[in-house]
């Protein structure tokens, strides 16, 4: 006889129905359990096929709702089957596997558990590798073999959480006995029903833990649109936050914890460990700038073959190791000295086989021990002068190269300005001479960089390996757009930041400049390929367009201008013209060769258009006839 009902609410979406359904007969699970799907009111003729094939083959039990009620009354429905059983609510888009179900039934032994959540990639209380995002698969896994990660990282391991959502909820019966059905009421939809249950199954004396040993995949937005999910949430938010007043400070609190983060991590050195890639350490500073650019270059060579971690510091004495991708959220963090047997330990785990050295600026001084005790090969790359000077630029006080004294200026030197762990010019050099010749290989961009180099430490053996840069790409040829004056509302300021979005978001080579000032702030670069020049005076103006140099002028205006002294200017310089066709402009320009009207209230892709129009070197019947302004409709 079945211990658990698996319940899947149903209402379109066959194919992920077919792969969820799939999914929980493949699983090898000796828990006994039954499949409820509870049929919500579909209209698919296909889909209400495939159900009866599955209930006629004893698969599944069915419930039916004639019409559409949603969610919440989909599982209570199912909840009032067999009211002996505990349940899991599995979302319709969801996939399990291995012995999933095993594991949510040892973590809900205990008799004060109400609910027990899980890992997912998409839309839960805990998603995996980033949290709160809506992840893709790890490249090379599957919904079974991430969670046979889970499982073997984290088995046995669990968090209490104040309330859990997502894809695989395991409710046990004692808790649904005590606190009652799902009610969808309070907070106005289904949305964050589960929630306010866990909440009032807290208050009932029920504790919620996530298994960290468990991870379900979920496709996600088969119930709700992004758009939609997301006024819903707010929603559900607030009307969570009015009945329960804890709950705000109890999600701050969660987001300052992160009760799951040790399972995630546990999964990525996991990972890390059993990937077919090579794992290395780049050790540097936290900074960008080229030596950000040059690790990143690498980064992008190796990744076919090679995991790469960073290692930089972070507050005080503490380094932080990292997976430097967007889609990845590992990191730990070292206290140095103190934990640097830890660290090195932990970089064993991964099977981290090299180093490579870039910058040690703000380490801690032990990071220099790092290559012994790890026992490891180790690069070091030289991408300033700081194995012999502390200030790394050879630099003075004052901005200028310093001429390389000798180690009594040095001294003096260093008095003023001592160096990052207070050793005199002398234990410095030595310092980084024993690291320098332990390693494998010392690489410098540029013949100057080894040959100074070498006259503070000539048996050291400098090889020069200049910045690997890809080839340069055909640059585009870029239409600027010049905007004079100060720019308000009424004369176009929302039609020229809509323009420069739509710039970016269609690709166009446009760019816009504001020869003057905004009344209010709009979007600029890098979010937008738009800047502003600020305040001139009216005098320098003509200059100011020669020394700027656009291609073409745009007057956006809102309003109808009476005149327009900055479309004087603009006729003056030549330059083709687009302008609104409204009030005086298209009147001043009726005649002018290069210009353009549009229509003011155009949308911003019809005015990018006519600004690539105006400069487009390709003749047009309007430049071989009479002078007279094209108007676009």
């Amino acid at each position: 006889m079945a211990n658990v009902d698996v319940v899947i609410p149903v209402h379109g979406a066959l194919a992920s129905l077919r792969r969820c359904v799939d999914s929980v007969f493949a699983a090898r699970c000796r828990t006994p359990f039954e499949v409820v799907i509870v049929d919500d009111g579909n209209a698919d003729a296909e889909l209400a096929q495939y159900l009866a094939d599955l209930q006629r083959r004893h698969r599944v039990a069915r419930v039916t709702q004639p019409a559409r009620q949603g969610y919440a009354a989909a599982v209570n429905r199912a909840l009032s089957l067999h009211r002996d059983r505990d349940v899991v609510v599995l979302q319709s888009d969801a996939e399990v596997a291995n012995d999933w179900l095993d594991r949510l039934v040892r973590h809900a032994a205990a008799p004060d558990v109400g609910l027990v959540g899980c890992f997912t990639d998409n839309v839960g209380a805990a998603t995996y590798p980033l949290q709160g995002r809506s992840n893709p698969l790890p490249a090379g896994h599957t919904a079974a073999t991430l969670d046979a990660l889970f499982a073997r990282a984290n088995a046995g391991c669990s968090a209490k959480l104040p309330a859990l959502s997502g894809p695989c909820l395991y409710l046990r019966r004692e808790c649904l006995n005590v606190v009652g059905a799902f009610d969808a009421n309070p907070l106005g939809s289904d949305y964050g029903v589960e929630i306010d249950f866990c909440l009032r199954a807290g208050s009932a004396g029920f504790r919620h833990l996530l298994a960290g040993d468990v991870f379900v995949a979920h496709e996600g937005g088969m119930s709700f649109g992004a758009t939609e999910a997301d006024a819903l949430a707010q929603r559900a938010n607030a009307a969570l936050a009015k009945l329960y007043p804890a709950y705000v400070a109890q999600q701050e609190d969660l987001a300052n914890r992160a009760p799951g983060r040790p399972f995630a991590r546990r999964v990525d050195l996991l990972r890390l460990a059993e990937s077919q890639r090579r794992p290395l350490v780049f050790v540097s500073h936290p900074w960008g700038g080229g030596i950000r650019r040059y690790m990143n270059d690498l980064v992008e060579l190796t990744e076919a073959h090679c995991n790469v971690l960073f290692l930089e510091p972070a507050v005080g004495d503490t380094v932080k190791l990292s997976w430097p991708r967007e889609d990845e959220s590992f990191a730990l963090y070292f206290s140095l000295p103190a934990e640097l047997s830890v660290l090195a330990e932990t970089l064993r785990t991964i099977g981290v086989e090299r180093l490579h050295f870039h910058h040690v600026h703000l380490h801690p001084r032990a990071i220099l021990e790092l290559p012994a005790l790890l026992g490891v090969a180790y690069d070091y790359t030289l991408h300033d002068y700081h194995p012999i000077c502390p200030q790394y630029h050879l630099v003075t006080e004052d901005g200028h190269y310093c001429g390389e004294p000798d180690a009594k200026g040095c001294a003096a030197c260093l008095a003023r300005r001592p160096a990052q762990w207070d050793l005199d010019i002398g234990a410095w050099r030595g310092a980084f001479g024993r690291l320098l010749r332990g390693a494998s290989r010392v690489i410098a961009p540029s013949q100057d960089v080894a040959t100074r180099m070498q006259r503070y430490f000539p048996d050291l053996a400098v090889e020069v390996w200049p910045h690997p840069e890809a080839l340069p790409l055909p640059t585009p040829r870029i239409t600027r757009v010049g905007i004079l004056g100060n720019l308000s509302p009424e004369k176009g300021l929302q039609v020229v930041a809509a323009c420069a979005g739509d710039a970016r978001a269609r690709g166009l080579p446009l760019s816009f400049r504001v020869l003057g000032s905004t009344t209010e702030p709009i979007p600029q670069a890098p979010d937008t390929p738009l800047t502003i020049y600020g305040q001139y005076v009216d005098s320098e103006l003509q200059q100011l367009i020669a020394a700027e140099k656009p291609d073409v002028l745009l007057f956006a205006a809102q309003v109808p201008e009476t005149y327009a002294y900055t479309l004087s200017v603009a006729l003056q310089s030549g330059l083709p013209i687009v302008a609104s066709a409204l009030g005086a402009l298209p009147e001043r320009l009726a005649g002018v060769p290069h210009s353009t009207t549009v229509p003011w209230n155009a949308p911003p892709a019809v005015w990018n258009d006519a600004l690539l129009a105006a400069t487009d070197p390709t003749p047009r019947v309007s430049d071989r006839a009479p002078p007279r302004a094209r108007v676009i409709v």
